[in-house]
C-alpha cells in the first residue's frame, strides 16, 4: 500500500495561517492551524495506511507527542515534495502527501488515492483554491513540479499540464476546500465557535 506523508509547520504563533492573522490576530489563527492539523494527523492515523511526519523545522510541541518526524528539505514546495516522495517510493508502490490545511480531507480521499495509484502515475484532490490538498504518485521524475507558481490560483492545472508533458495519467479526485481565509472558515462552524 502505498505511504502517506503529513506536511505541516510546528503551530508557531505568527508563522501559521499568516492569512488569517489580520481578520482573527495570530492567536486565533494559530488555533485554526492547531485544529486542521490534528485533523489531519487524526485521518492518517485513523486510515490503517503507514504514515510518515514532514516538518518544516524540529518541534518539541505536545501535538506531535509520540510522532517521528523528518524534516523537510530546502527549498520551494516542489522541492520538498519531490524530496518526501523519493524517500517514500523506495520500498513502496506509491505514496501520498496531504497537507495540513483541509478540514473535508477524509479516509475516504486516502484509500480513493491509494487505489488510483494501482492504474495512474498520479492522483490529485483538488482544491477550490486552484491548489490541491492531496497529491499521489506511483513515480516522480523532478519536471513535476517545474515552473509552478505555488501559493496561486494555478498550482493545480500547472501540474496537470506539467504531468501531460510526463505521460503522466492523473486521476482527480472531488474538489474541496481548504481553509486560508476568513469566508473558508465559515463553512465549518465547530471550528468558528471552538475560537470563540
Amino acid at each position: 500500500m502505498p505511504r502517506v506523508g503529513v506536511f505541516a509547520k510546528p503551530p508557531v504563533q505568527g508563522r501559521v495561517k499568516t492569512r488569517l492573522i489580520p481578520d482573527l490576530g495570530a492567536n486565533k489563527a494559530t488555533r485554526v492551524y492547531r485544529y486542521c492539523l490534528r485533523h489531519a494527523l487524526d485521518v492518517c492515523r485513523d486510515s490503517d495506511l503507514r504514515y510518515q511526519l514532514f516538518l518544516t523545522e524540529s518541534s518539541d510541541d505536545d501535538i506531535f507527542h509520540g510522532e517521528d518526524y523528518l524534516l523537510q528539505q530546502e527549498g520551494d514546495l516542489g522541492l520538498r515534495m519531490l524530496n518526501a516522495f523519493e524517500l517514500m517510493l523506495a520500498g513502496n508502490k506509491g505514496a501520498i502527501i496531504v497537507g495540513s490545511d483541509c478540514l473535508d480531507l477524509t479516509c475516504r480521499h486516502l484509500h480513493q488515492a491509494a487505489k488510483a495509484l494501482d492504474s495512474h502515475e498520479l492522483v490529485l484532490l483538488p482544491a477550490e483554491d486552484g491548489g490541491y490538498a492531496l497529491i499521489g504518485c506511483s513515480m516522480i521524475e523532478a519536471e513535476l513540479f517545474s515552473n509552478i507558481r505555488w501559493s496561486s490560483d494555478q498550482v493545480l492545472d500547472q501540474t496537470l499540464a506539467n504531468a501531460k508533458k510526463l505521460n503522466y495519467r492523473a486521476c482527480l479526485l472531488e474538489t474541496v476546500r481548504v481553509i486560508d481565509t476568513l469566508h473558508d472558515l465559515k463553512h465549518y462552524p465547530d471550528l468558528v465557535a471552538l475560537i470563540g
